[in-house]
C-alpha cells in the first residue's frame, strides 16, 4: 500500500491511524491490519506520512474480513466520533451552530486529504457538502467520510433531529449497502441515492441553524493557537520539535510513546534524534510537557471531564503523577482550576 505521491489525493497518518483504531475496537486484530496495509505501526504514527487513499479499502476489507461482516463502514464512522484533543476534528463539536460544527467537521476530515475534498454550498432552500467532482478518492472514503459527519451531526443534535436529509453518489450502488448509516448496532437513518450527477450529502436547512448545546469558543480558540504555533510558514521547513509536538499531540493517550518511538518512527537512531532536538534547543521531554500543559488546557476549557479522565487522556498513569506535573507547570492544584472552568462552562 505505502505512500504515494502528493499530485494524488491521500490520506494522512493521523487520519489513516483513527480508522485502523476503529478496526481493531470492532474486532480486527492488529497484524492483520498492518500486513493489510504493508506498513510498519511506525509509519502510521508518522505526522508527515500520507497514504493512498485505497488504504481505507485495504483495512475496511481486512476487517470484513474478520469479522465475516458486510457494510460495517458505519460501525467503522460511529466509532471515529471525536471523544479526546487526540482524536482529528474533536473542537469541532465547540462551533456556535449546527451548521458551524458539520463545516468544521468536514474540513477536520479533511485534515486527511493533501487538497479540499469537500466543499459547502448553500441557497434558499437546501444547504449540500459536495465532493470535489475531479477528485481521484475512492468510493470507500467517500462513504466512510460521510459515516463520519452522518455520526457527529445525530450526536450534536442528541439524534431527535438529524441534520443531514439524504446522500447521493456518483457510483454504483455496492452489492452490500443498506441505508447509509444504519445497522444493527446503530440504528441511524439516512436514505442513500446512488448513479447521480454528484456525490454529496444534503441537509435540513431548519436544523443546521440550530444553536449547538456543546458550543464553546474558548475552546476553538485556543485549539487554533495551539495548532498555529506548531505549523511553519509557507516557505520554511518544519523543525524536527515542531514535528515532534505534533507526533505527540495525536498519540497522547496511545500506548507506546518514547523517545525512541519516536526516533524509528521519523527513521533515525534516537541518539541522532536527540541531538538534533538539542540543536534546535527542545528536548523530548519538555516538547512532551509541552503538549500534555497545552492539552490540558483545552481540556480544562471544555470543562465537562473529571480530573482522573483527563489525566488518563494526558498519558499518565496515575492522577497522582498529573497532579505533581500541573503544580509544577501552575504553582497550585489542578481541583481549584479545574473547578473554576467547570463553572464557568456551565
Amino acid at each position: 500500500m505505502g505512500q504515494t505521491n502528493l499530485d494524488d489525493i491521500s490520506v494522512s497518518s493521523q487520519f489513516l491511524f483513527k480508522v485502523f483504531r476503529s478496526c481493531q475496537d470492532l474486532g480486527a486484530r492488529k497484524p492483520v491490519l498492518l500486513a493489510a496495509l504493508n506498513v510498519t505501526d511506525f509509519k502510521l504514527r508518522d505526522p508527515q506520512a500520507r497514504f493512498d487513499s485505497d488504504a481505507i479499502t485495504a483495512l475496511y476489507q481486512a476487517t470484513v474480513h474478520e469479522l465475516e461482516r458486510d457494510n460495517i463502514f458505519p460501525d467503522i464512522g460511529h466509532e471515529m466520533i471525536p471523544t479526546g484533543f487526540s482524536d482529528i476534528g474533536y473542537t469541532a463539536m465547540f462551533g456556535e451552530t449546527v451548521q458551524d460544527v458539520m463545516q468544521a467537521a468536514a474540513a477536520a476530515v479533511d485534515f486527511g486529504t493533501n487538497r479540499p475534498l469537500l466543499r459547502w454550498e448553500q441557497t434558499a432552500s437546501t444547504c449540500r457538502m459536495v465532493c470535489d467532482p475531479t477528485s481521484s478518492a475512492g468510493k470507500d472514503l467517500i462513504f466512510l467520510i460521510f459515516s463520519i459527519l452522518s455520526y457527529i451531526g445525530a450526536q450534536i443534535t442528541g439524534g431527535g433531529l438529524p441534520p443531514i436529509k439524504a446522500a447521493y453518489f456518483k457510483h454504483r450502488e455496492p452489492k452490500t449497502c443498506d441505508d447509509f448509516g444504519r445497522t444493527e448496532n446503530h440504528p441511524l437513518h439516512v436514505p442513500c441515492f446512488f448513479n447521480q450527477s454528484q456525490t454529496y450529502l444534503e441537509f435540513y436547512p431548519h436544523v443546521m441553524l440550530l444553536s449547538n448545546p456543546l458550543r464553546n469558543r474558548m475552546v476553538v480558540e485556543a485549539a487554533r493557537e495551539h495548532f498555529d504555533e506548531s505549523q511553519p510558514d509557507e516557505k520554511q521547513v518544519m523543525l524536527l520539535a515542531d514535528l515532534s509536538y505534533n507526533y505527540l499531540f495525536y498519540l497522547l493517550d496511545k500506548s507506546g510513546l518514547s523517545l525512541d518511538a519516536a526516533a524509528e518512527t521519523f527513521g533515525m537512531a534516537e541518539r541522532t534524534l536527540r541531538r538534533k532536538l538539542v540543536a534546535e534547543g527542545a528536548s523530548f521531554r519538555q516538547i512532551l510537557e509541552r503538549v500534555r500543559r497545552d492539552a490540558c488546557q483545552l481540556y480544562f476549557l471544555e470543562g465537562t471531564r473529571s480530573l482522573s479522565e483527563i489525566a488518563t487522556k494526558l498519558g499518565y498513569s496515575e492522577l497522582s503523577a498529573f497532579t505533581r506535573a500541573y503544580t509544577a507547570w501552575h504553582g497550585r492544584s489542578p481541583s481549584r482550576d479545574l473547578a473554576a472552568h467547570i463553572a464557568l462552562a456551565a
